[in-house]
């Protein structure tokens, strides 16, 4: 029997065919366009440059989630200014200069979805070429994360190392996890599969919570996949903390932190890592980018006085970098 959660995986995964349309990173779109130009925002963090590259936008459905009816979840959104669902969510990369270094956190959805694939035209309005990469971090291995690494087959980034949790390659390359897997799950192993094969042995796993390249470290973020993290750029206030899918549904999620998603690979322990997050980066006034956050989708998460949950304060756009 096909189960709901079947159901909305086949229906998330149905575009992984269709071909993309990109802005050319020179354009500028004329005043009839409903396209945006392409969006980068540059912060500083300690001595990094981090520039958030959009590839473009996703539209989640709230049916989704779990732990909350479509209907409070609507409710949620117009208490936060929000459209009833689908959900507009951002799919985020970010691009850190440091130490002379170019690394790329996350390629984005490129073949996920036809609003996707924006990420080599933003590297190209920020001036920095596919061969300028010398690293690139994963987050975790799902499609709307790695998107950008092939190209025609061929590693999108030919200078440089892939850099994934090593809990992660191991799920992707389990041939009993792909069969235990929805069948419109499946594909999401074969792609990571072939993503990772295209990088060969410039696939460099990590365990912990380590420096992972010099001037970023990592941060063991499990549930949404076993070997889902983030990293840290920088010390103290000057930090930013890039922490992936802790949210999907961003209003949703932050207001009440219990509520989970379809994709989560062990939803329990997905809940359980955002609820911590969320406690600790409100607690400790920690400067954050999210993945699924409206563009740029860097800023603060505050703990809301009279509930259980929390609201996201974006951090004002940067004018210009000292």
């Amino acid at each position: 029997m096909t189960t709901r959660r079947q159901l909305l995986i086949g229906a998330a995964i149905a575009p992984i065919a269709l071909k993309l349309s990109i802005l050319p990173a020179a354009a500028q779109a004329p005043a009839s366009s409903t396209t945006q130009v392409v969006a980068l925002q540059r912060v500083q963090a300690g001595k990094a440059v981090v520039t958030a590259i959009s590839d473009g936008f996703l539209q989640i459905d709230v049916a989704y989630l779990s732990n909350i009816t479509p209907e409070a979840a609507n409710t949620v959104l117009a208490e936060e200014f929000t459209k009833a669902s689908p959900v507009t969510t951002g799919v985020n990369t970010y691009l850190v200069t440091v130490d002379g270094k170019n690394i790329l956190i996350d390629t984005g959805g490129a073949g996920y979805a036809p609003e996707l694939g924006a990420l080599s035209a933003g590297l190209a309005a920020a001036g920095v070429a596919a061969s300028d990469i010398d690293a690139v971090l994963l987050t975790h291995l799902h499609v709307d994360h790695i998107g950008g690494l092939v190209v025609d087959g061929k590693a999108a980034f030919p200078n440089a190392d892939l850099h994934v949790h090593a809990n992660d390659v191991a799920y992707f390359a389990s041939a009993e996890q792909r069969a235990a897997a929805p069948d419109a799950f499946k594909s999401f192993f074969d792609l990571a599969q072939a993503a990772l094969a295209a990088y060969g042995d410039r696939v460099k796993t990590f365990t912990g919570e380590v420096e992972v390249v010099p001037g970023i470290r990592s941060r063991e973020l499990f549930g949404h996949t076993p070997g889902h993290c983030g990293f840290v750029i920088g010390e103290g206030e000057d930090a930013l903390f890039i922490w992936g899918d802790i949210v999907h549904v961003g209003p949703v999620q932050m207001a009440k932190p219990d509520v989970g998603i379809a994709f989560d690979v062990d939803g329990a322990m997905a809940i359980a890592t955002r609820q911590r997050i969320l406690e600790e980066v409100a607690r400790d006034r920690t400067r954050i980018a999210g993945m699924h956050i409206s563009f740029p989708g860097i800023g603060h998460v505050r703990k809301l006085a009279a509930a259980e949950g929390y609201d996201f304060e974006p951090s004002d756009w940067t004018y210009a970098i000292e």
